[in-house]
């Protein structure tokens, strides 16, 4: 029974991870589009627009290869016979 308590803690644990990751990455694409807002309008800097698009860029590359790799686990458990 006691392993249930602690997969239970590993699940949300996991869970929260993946929650506080997803809104981390959602705030530096916003982030992004913010600063490249503010250039248009002349407000901010070349230098400033490069790194928060090389930033945003970084991110959804680790969100996709996160997703990849959640997408193959779950094709291997598939496979796995009963």
């Amino acid at each position: 029974m006691g392993g249930n308590a602690v997969g239970a803690s590993a699940d949300t644990d996991f869970g929260n991870f993946l929650d506080q990751s997803i809104t981390q990455a959602v705030g530096t694409l916003k982030e992004s589009e913010r600063v490249s807002m503010a250039a248009v309008a002349g407000k901010a800097s070349a230098q400033d627009v490069v790194r928060s698009v090389l930033a945003a860029e970084m991110t959804v590359q680790s969100v996709v290869a996160i997703r990849d790799k959640m997408v193959q686990a779950y094709q291997e458990i598939m496979r796995i016979a009963v």
